[in-house]
């Protein structure tokens, strides 16, 4: 048993990386210590991609935990009120359209990614990855709710 406090110290930012970038190798698997599954998935391309894919989304929904079943670590500032798992999925799934800005309460923002198609693609790109790795703020710069 741990306790609930407990966080792992292994960062949700670099794990998000190694998924993100390398998650078909089974890079962010060894990296929290799941050697097996990182054998796996290196063996298997990440299950043909599909495993890399989900794992991406656990990260990036702030699911995952490490080999000691510990959350992975992150930077908390304020008080955080938005949830990091809505967050990232609105990213990836609408950040075309800027519905992440408009939910963290960044209505400009969110307007002007509207406006421009999520600045071509490469805005709403940055912001999957910053959602990923825990980054994101709400507009009075809290940190977003652990899932």
């Amino acid at each position: 048993m741990y306790d609930s406090q407990a966080v792992s110290h292994r960062s949700q930012g670099a794990t998000f990386l190694f998924s993100y970038f390398l998650g078909i190798f089974g890079a962010d698997r060894f990296y929290l210590g799941q050697t097996g599954l990182g054998i796996a998935k290196l063996l298997t391309c990440g299950g043909c991609g599909i495993w890399a894919i989900v794992d991406c989304f656990l990260i990036g929904c702030g699911m995952m935990k490490d080999v000691d079943g510990l959350p992975l670590s992150r930077e908390v500032s304020g008080t955080p009120t938005r949830s990091q798992a809505v967050t990232y999925l609105l990213a990836a799934f609408l950040g075309m359209f800027g519905a992440d800005r408009f939910y963290l309460g960044q209505t400009g923002l969110g307007i002007a990614k509207l406006l421009t198609c999520g600045g071509c693609g490469i805005w709403s790109l940055v912001d999957v990855i910053l959602a990923g790795m825990a980054q994101q703020k709400d507009v009075d710069g809290n940190s977003l709710q652990f899932s």
